[in-house]
């Protein structure tokens, strides 16, 4: 369940899925609630927007995961073997795509786990 805040002029200024002072129950496919959101009821169903937004959402996480190894919070060594061959595969992928933002790093840094192999599939 959704809860909006609204404004003087009845519209919705905020969401919430705990009800707070002021908040009205409202539905998560109401047309006010999308516009709110700044999806258009007639082109896109919540569905869709998700899908739509996984691509985006995936490129997120890889960026954190990046973070969290640069911070030495985790090492890449720590994920699932499956994890580690698609996010290099993501990353090789990406730079082939966007050779400019991915400056090659000192071999010093570089943890040899990170390599492929002759046997792992790329895409």
């Amino acid at each position: 369940m959704l809860y909006a805040l609204r404004d003087e002029a009845g519209n919705i200024t905020a969401l919430t899925d705990r009800q707070i002072p002021d908040s009205q129950a409202v539905d998560a496919a109401n047309p006010e609630v999308l516009r709110f959101l700044s999806l258009d009821s007639s082109a896109f169903t919540a569905n869709e927007f998700l899908e739509d937004s996984d691509l985006s959402t995936i490129r997120i996480l890889e960026d954190l995961i990046d973070t969290l190894i640069d911070r030495q919070v985790i090492r890449f060594t720590d994920l699932p073997d499956a994890a580690q061959r698609k996010l290099l595969s993501r990353k090789v992928a990406r730079s082939i795509v966007h050779p400019d933002e991915y400056v090659a790093a000192d071999s010093d840094d570089m943890d040899s786990e990170m390599f492929l192999k002759d046997e792992d599939q790329l895409f």
